[in-house]
């Protein structure tokens, strides 16, 4: 037997749908054909019936009760019977069973009549039953006779009379023999060609998913990215399927791009401090064999060793946060103390750039202390803030304030950073978290331009919105964190 999980969908489809046809197509004609039979077996009888009255109309009874057949020869008076006249039996009873007339044909024999079928046809005028041929004492290659047991009485008898006749099945048999003959063959062919035309119809349906197969098949390198799987006209769950996988395939393109891009520009970071220190070295090296103070050059090896450090730790929590909220552990984490944390641990480099760092927490009223909790990582939660309040310290001129607002809204808690710098431009905000991204060049302000990439993926993470927004007054930028998740219940 052939397993049909070996082979294709198309002929797995349509053997599928074949086996639920032909089960219904067979249910179908055993339905069919049970109720041929009954109606069949209804239009025999109601013939049989018919006869057993032409008989009673041509039966007399004399004087002394001597039974005459006024026409002996009722077949023809032009009736068409579904059985053979020359095969019937017939015989004639008297109301306790005595029998007053028989057929030839039945000869020594007699027609079964028990006393429940006595009584039944006493009351209800008549009575059908199917007797098989030994019960006549016929050969069992006869077919089965049908018997009615008829209540034959008339005006002027002294009493009814009980009509037998015993008519042989081979006409219904013969027809039963050919419909199951006509089913035999038809059912088979019909699912033949039905079969034949499934695997067509099923081959012409899944003509799009081979050549999508094909086209995913070309698809074998990153320069092949841009190509796209064809998408069919019908919308079905086949163009569903197109569309979705050339989604997939415009994420793989983008994430590549990415990479490149990425692996680009962290190679061009590292080079460039990998260069000055190689210089750095090798100037040391001279000075060292001149005698010269080593104490500048150290200095400056140690400053880009630093900002390669640094780098290498923005890249490597850069891929941690890709791996998404698996590595993550989150816990109740106090937004005001966080906040405090980071204004406490850049007030330095605030104070450095003649910068101040306000902070306020407002309520929604005055006797009610806010709940400022959320679920997250703390330390994440951290250097997301972290680095919005430097980058703010890194583009604001002296002098100025940063202004940190922390309050409760409908969707969460809300956190702003404003600064007083130059703010930035639409075109630049839409760059703004690109990795390498950067506002001036790095010889002007400091960095890896990955800080806020690095802010955006924790964002990401915690499932905070950044909004960007010029202030409602005066120059700078606005740079707003909602936690959406809602606040933690006390």
């Amino acid at each position: 037997m052939i397993s049909l999980r070996r082979q294709g969908i198309r002929w797995r489809l349509a053997m599928l749908y074949l086996q639920i046809f032909a089960v219904g197509l067979s249910v179908f004609c055993a339905l069919l054909f049970q109720y041929f039979q009954r109606t069949q077996t209804e239009a025999f009888d109601s013939t049989l019936y018919n006869f057993a009255v032409d008989i009673n109309a041509n039966l007399e009874m004399d004087f002394v009760g001597r039974l005459f057949v006024l026409n002996s020869t009722i077949p023809e008076a032009g009736k068409f019977l579904p059985f053979h006249l020359g095969a019937i039996f017939l015989e004639i009873r008297d109301t306790s069973g005595k029998v007053l007339m028989h057929s030839k044909a039945l000869g020594s024999r007699r027609l079964p009549l028990d006393r429940p079928t006595l009584d039944r046809v006493l009351t209800d005028k008549f009575d059908f039953k199917t007797i098989p041929p030994a019960e006549l004492g016929l050969d069992g290659s006869r077919p089965d006779h049908r018997l009615l047991t008829f209540l034959a009485n008339r005006g002027d008898w002294r009493e009814p009379l009980i009509l037998q006749i015993a008519v042989p099945m081979d006409l219904p048999r013969q027809e039963r023999r050919d419909l199951l003959l006509f089913f035999a063959i038809g059912i088979p062919l019909f699912l033949l060609v039905t079969g034949m035309v499934g695997v067509w119809l099923s081959k012409h349906a899944m003509r799009p998913v081979h050549e999508m197969t094909l086209k995913a098949a070309s698809i074998t390198g990153v320069e092949n990215l841009k190509e796209r799987i064809p998408v069919p006209v019908a919308d079905d769950e086949i163009h569903e399927l197109a569309v979705t996988f050339n989604n997939l395939l415009d994420r793989l393109d983008r994430a590549f791009a990415s990479q490149d891009r990425f692996v680009s520009n962290a190679s061009h970071q590292l080079k460039t401090p990998l260069t000055i220190l190689k210089n750095e070295l090798h100037v040391l090296r001279k000075a060292h064999a001149q005698g010269a103070d080593l104490g500048p050059g150290l200095d400056s090896a140690a400053q880009e060793i630093q900002r390669l450090i640094l780098l290498v730790q923005d890249l490597l929590l850069l891929a941690r946060l890709e791996a998404g909220r698996d590595t993550i552990t989150l816990m109740p984490v106090r937004i005001d103390e966080v906040m405090m944390q980071v204004v406490a641990r850049l007030q330095r480099l605030a104070t450095e750039k003649k910068l101040r760092l306000r902070t306020q927490i407002l309520t929604t009223a005055a006797d009610q202390i806010p709940n400022l909790e959320v679920q997250g990582d703390e330390e994440l939660v951290d250097s997301m803030l972290e680095n919005f309040v430097e980058n703010a310290i890194k583009y604001a001129p002296s002098g100025t304030d940063i202004e940190l607002t922390l309050k409760e809204s409908s969707e969460g808690l809300e956190l702003s950073v404003r600064d007083h710098g130059p703010g930035i431009s639409g075109e630049m905000k839409a760059k703004m978290f690109e990795r390498f991204s950067r506002g001036k060049p790095s010889n002007e302000i400091p960095g890896s331009g990955l800080g806020l990439s690095i802010a955006a993926e924790i964002a990401r993470i915690h499932n905070v919105r950044i909004a960007l927004e010029d202030p409602k007054s005066g120059p700078g930028m606005v740079v707003t964190l909602t936690f959406l998740q809602p606040p933690r219940q006390a």
